[in-house]
């Protein structure tokens, strides 16, 4: 019964939420397309702390529709010991490694959700095939990209500003987040020290 709900509900996610909002890059889809989209996506309930995908083969990729929740994408490196987050990831945004899909390259980042939530995921392989059968999907690509190279510039930008401005700035683009999600995780993604960060926000809440 569980999995008939989940299926149930994928469709009307999907009919009534998703396919409009492809439509608007990619013009009117078949029902044909629809149907396969639907059919080899999957809709899963997540858990705080549960990894959505880890980092390894390009084959062992998936497209995510984050439908309810936050996640962050991150990665480690061994020369500093440390833990780098690159992006806090929310509703209704899409989790995809293009450069990945596009040119066979193995992901460097882990995905794991900040809280519980829901995605819509596709693997690989369905992907290539949903591509392969209705080309005009590839207009998504270019979104994606562009979504992308926005994020980058502006997380370049943030990394030049001091403590202050850092946490100044993130208030501004996501004044919810602060009390939903874990204040480690912001630290990492604004790229200071847990106690840098907190001195930061206890001046903005005193400003």
């Amino acid at each position: 019964m569980g999995n008939d709900s989940n299926r149930e509900r994928l469709k009307e996610i999907i009919r009534q939420e998703i396919v409009p909002e492809l439509e608007a890059l990619t013009g009117s889809l078949t029902e044909e397309c629809i149907e396969y989209i639907t059919l080899h996506s999957r809709f899963k309930q997540v858990t705080k702390n549960q990894y959505i995908q880890s980092y390894g083969s390009y084959e062992d990729g998936h497209l995510n529709y984050l439908y309810r929740g936050i996640a962050h994408s991150f990665y480690y490196d061994h020369e500093t010991d440390k833990t780098f987050v690159t992006r806090l990831w929310k509703k209704d945004e899409i989790i995809f490694d293009v450069n990945s899909f596009v040119k066979s390259e193995d992901r460097l980042e882990s995905i794991r959700m900040l809280e519980d939530g829901e995605l819509i995921a596709i693997n690989y392989y369905h992907l290539k095939a949903l591509l392969s059968k209705f080309p005009e999907l590839y207009a998504l690509f270019p979104y994606l990209h562009i979504d992308r190279e926005k994020h980058n510039n502006y997380y370049q930008h943030l990394l030049k500003l001091t403590a202050e401005e850092r946490v100044s700035l993130f208030l501004q683009h996501n004044p919810t987040l602060i009390n939903r999600i874990n204040k480690d995780a912001i630290a990492l993604y604004l790229g200071i020290s847990r106690c840098r960060f907190s001195t930061a926000l206890h001046k903005q809440k005193n400003a």
